[in-house]
């Protein structure tokens, strides 16, 4: 009877376990959403040294679940699972593609670097995405050519840009951290990578998976 009990406390002590280091990962993922606003630089040198997989697991739960937003939100050809798997590819062929590179300079580049920063780099895709299915919910098309819906495309715009840059800068800070790069190797390195994902982007919207990729 008492190795019972015992075994029972066991389980408690390890779910417990479990859950605070899942709410671990949630705190950080969300004061790490808030540095990479407001201190960028040190926010993303910190992440690039992260070892704490369940913030990936975090946001990669925050993605699926706008997945399943916006398949009920419109008539997607394709299920919420298999763009979900279409984007976890992409972002990793993504990961693996700038760490390739750097490991073939640098042969002791490290994976998980890249891994975690350009993770967090998605949050300016995702924050665009939401928003963008907010508004078609909100604010359905099509939208008038009066003043206030001047004023909206104008704001809209403006904000789309916003995120543009901030999505930039993740961006460049995640290679530049990842990497240990200059400048203009890590712009090398990325017109490299666009010269590949512009035509692929092409094929995921030819095939209605992705309008804009997700990424």
């Amino acid at each position: 009877m008492a190795s019972k009990n015992h075994g029972l406390t066991m389980n408690q002590i390890n779910t417990e376990n479990i859950i605070i280091d899942i709410l671990s990962s949630v705190i950080l993922v969300i004061r790490n959403f808030f540095g990479l606003i407001f201190y960028p630089y040190r926010s993303m040198r910190k992440i690039s040294q992260e070892r704490d997989y369940g913030q990936i697991l975090t946001v990669f739960v925050l993605v699926f679940v706008y997945f399943k937003f916006a398949y009920f939100l419109r008539s997607d050809p394709y299920p919420a699972s298999f763009i979900f798997l279409i984007f976890s590819l992409n972002l990793f062929v993504m990961v693996l593609f700038f760490y390739l590179i750097a490991k073939a300079t640098k042969p002791n580049t490290d994976f998980a670097p890249f891994l975690f920063t350009l993770t967090y780099s998605l949050f300016p895709t995702l924050l665009w995405f939401a928003s963008n299915s907010l508004l078609y919910l909100l604010v359905p098309p099509p939208r008038t050519l009066s003043f206030l819906g001047k004023a909206f495309s104008g704001f809209y715009l403006a904000y789309s840009f916003s995120l543009l840059v901030w999505k930039l800068i993740l961006v460049y800070l995640s290679l530049r951290f990842s990497s240990k790069f200059s400048f203009f190797r890590i712009f090398y390195m990325f017109i490299l990578f666009l010269v590949w994902f512009i035509p692929y982007s092409f094929l995921l919207y030819r095939l209605k998976i992705f309008r804009i990729p997700f990424i």
